[in-house]
């Protein structure tokens, strides 16, 4: 992208063709040797010469910072400083360019033996080069939804920090709710001795980060670290004063091995070689790191293993990482992270999407001022043709521009994957950062799902315990039928259960983070101890109408149909429906209930069969499902029962439903059982709202 930016063609590894200027010949550049981009120099150079030319030239690029020290101070301009910051306040990358010719005495395998220390010296400034990026198309809108559902979001990157601190405002994590304030960067002064020796004291403090030198620091508006500080800063975070706090990847680490040799000093031990490329995973350092991290936005200037050991200090401090990117670079901090996701960046493919993406709304733009000026046009009686060749027009070039995306996503996965894809465990085969927002909202989908199942299953297992002891011992039983019936039912009804789908918008509120936490348990409990009472209430009820001399009523009796095995089968199977009904979450999680057509109408058939059933309104569909008539109030038998019962304890508490009949005793214990459960579960849930309890993970 950027020869073609500069007219130039890449003819080979070693070979540019370089503009043709008119009146002058054709220039080759023939690269001898590469000295590669480090991300710890932060610099390149080629030692490259014109087509058949003896001279040879070193031709550098790197961050203008690094630059700097290895140019000529007289080819150095007064204004080196002030214009690389203006264009990376912009959130541009900038790069120094500087050459040198190198002495044709010495040969070309001469000077690649010396290194490129002795390459990179000397320089002359040539000009800044300026690249911008463009955003891709909805990074914006994903970091907003993520930042509105509580989420934390920082930008780890290898760019300058004015850069960084710019695009993380473009995109939104860097947000500005008053006028006026600022962003900070913690920075590293070294006070040095009267005799102007090697520094020996670090200071680190939060400036502003438009501050250039310290001698331009308003002392008033700096804050010196240290970790009483540290709660000052948050504050000023959480009231707006400053809008974000940013940091390069050097002050961390000199940071960290002040950290540790203050620990060493403290208790007296003798301070060990640390490397600094590991300083930062040192235990005394991530203790440190573990304080300050939280309160960052942008950390910029990183290496690889800075990237991963920032990462290691967000896990350290008890945040929930996700981690996104797509270089090389990334791997450390994609292994890292609790959940990582490589990203395909194909620069081309990218472009492709933007101006496809760009087309597609301005035709989208275009309909909607068309609809405005329609009504016009129909009120005035107006036929325009040329408006319907518009239209038209309009749908070719939609539909141009949908074969363009259609053609991308073809041609990405045929794209090769990285480093990043093999140390990450997912893989997104897109250039967006969408793939963050799809794997929350999945897992959390997923997540719901098996809480309510697991919720479900420890329920139903709790009553189908209850229907073995207690109820077997009474002499309650279940017919062939019945138990093929309410297999049918409950396979149904969990498979439905599944089908919910994740909400396109993420929720603040945050799902219960394990089956064993403490809501689930509690909601378990709760449910069963509702059942356990209308189930046992119905039983004790339906004794009060039994023939004392039924032999079914034995434990291992035949099943016989009568009032107790009819009744406890209605409440039985009504508690399994209601576990369903009652344990799916939906809103804000997976769609609601109501758009979950297929688990929503069987919930609708299952109560409607079950209260015609206790209704007896259809006889025929209750003798299919082996229910007995329920006694009635001038039944004879009920009346010689209860004459022979009536010394028994439970009826003085049961014979205050004798009024209303058995019938109606039981359909409203089933309609108590099923909004007691439903309301309580929705009490439990406004309980452990975490949204409105602050708690966050």
């Amino acid at each position: 992208a950027v020869l073609k930016g500069c007219n130039c063609t890449l003819l080979s590894n070693s070979l540019v063709a370089l503009p043709h200027r008119q009146g002058h010949a054709a220039q080759t550049l023939n690269i001898h040797h590469r000295f590669a981009f480090t991300s710890k120099l932060k610099r390149m150079t080629v030692m490259a010469s014109d087509l058949g030319s003896k001279d040879v030239w070193a031709l550098t690029k790197g961050a203008p910072e690094t630059l700097k020290t290895l140019l000529k101070p007289s080819s150095i301009p007064d204004s080196y400083d002030s214009v690389s910051r203006y264009h990376m306040s912009l959130g541009q990358r900038v790069l120094a360019m500087g050459y040198r010719k190198l002495d044709s005495k010495i040969s070309f395998s001469a000077w690649k033996k010396r290194g490129r220390r002795a390459v990179e010296c000397d320089l002359i400034f040539a000009g800044f080069f300026v690249l911008d990026c463009p955003l891709k198309p909805d990074s914006k809108r994903i970091i907003t939804e993520l930042r509105a559902s509580g989420h934390d979001t920082v930008m780890i990157t290898g760019d300058a920090v004015l850069t960084a601190a710019e695009v993380a405002r473009q995109v939104g994590i860097i947000t500005s709710h008053k006028q006026g304030n600022t962003t900070y960067e913690l920075r590293e002064w070294r006070d040095r001795n009267p005799s102007n020796e090697i520094p020996a004291v670090a200071r680190f403090e939060f400036v502003p980060i438009t501050c250039a030198e310290e001698h331009d620091l308003d002392t008033e508006k700096c804050i010196a670290y240290s970790q009483s500080n540290l709660s000052i800063v948050k504050k000023m975070l959480d009231s707006s004063e400053i809008s974000a706090v940013c940091v390069t990847g050097d002050v961390l680490a000199n940071l960290s091995m002040e950290a540790v040799r203050l620990e060493a000093k403290t208790n007296g031990t003798e301070l060990p070689f640390i490397d600094p490329k590991t300083v930062l995973l040192h235990p005394n350092a991530q203790a440190t790191l573990q304080t300050l991290v939280p309160l960052i936005s942008v950390f910029a200037r990183h290496a690889p293993q800075q990237k991963e050991a920032v990462i290691a200090a967000f896990n350290g401090a008890g945040r929930v990482t996700l981690m996104c990117g797509d270089g090389t670079n990334d791997v450390g901090a994609l292994k890292m992270s609790h959940i990582g996701i490589s990203i395909i960046s194909v620069p081309g493919l990218e472009t492709k999407q933007m101006e496809a993406m760009e087309g597609i709304e301005r035709v989208r733009k275009e309909e909607r001022i068309e609809r405005r000026k329609k009504k016009k046009a129909l009120s005035n009686g107006t036929d325009d043709t040329t408006k319907k060749r518009k239209k038209s027009t309009r749908k070719k070039i939609y539909k141009q521009h949908l074969d363009a995306l259609a053609e991308m996503e073809d041609e990405l996965c045929d794209v090769a994957l990285g480093d990043a894809s093999v140390a990450s465990p997912f893989t997104s085969r897109t250039t967006s950062i969408k793939c963050t927002k799809d794997i929350l909202q999945r897992g959390r989908c997923t997540l719901v799902t098996m809480i309510q199942i697991y919720k479900i299953l420890g329920v139903n297992c709790l009553v189908n315990a209850l229907i073995l002891s207690s109820l077997h011992i009474a002499g309650a039983k279940q017919g062939d039928r019945q138990l093929t019936v309410v297999g049918l039912v409950v396979a149904s009804l969990f498979f439905f259960v599944t089908k919910g789908r994740p909400l396109e918008k993420l929720s603040p509120e945050r799902p219960p983070s394990s089956v064993l936490c403490k809501q689930v348990v509690l909601s378990i409990v709760m449910q069963f101890a509702i059942h356990f009472v209308c189930i046992m209430f119905v039983t004790a009820l339906s004794k009060l109408y039994l023939d004392p001399y039924d032999p079914s009523l034995i434990p291992d009796g035949q099943f016989n149909p009568n009032t107790l095995n009819t009744a406890t089968f209605l409440m039985t199977v009504l508690t399994m429906v209601n576990t369903f009904l009652v344990n799916y979450r939906g809103y804000p999680f997976v769609e609601d209930l109501r758009d979950n057509k297929l688990l929503v109408q069987s919930l609708k058939v299952s109560y409607a069969v079950l209260f015609v059933c206790a209704l007896e309104l259809f006889p025929p569909l209750n003798e299919l499902l082996q229910l007995t008539p329920l006694p009635s109030g001038d039944d004879a038998t009920a009346h010689l029962t209860l004459e022979i019962l009536r010394e028994n304890p439970q009826f003085e508490m049961l014979q205050m439903f004798e009024p209303l009949g058995f019938k109606t005793t039981l359909v409203v214990t089933m309609a108590i059982d099923s909004l007691a459960s439903y309301y309580g579960e929705k009490g439990l849930i406004r309980l452990f709202d975490s949204s409105r309890i602050g708690s966050s993970y």
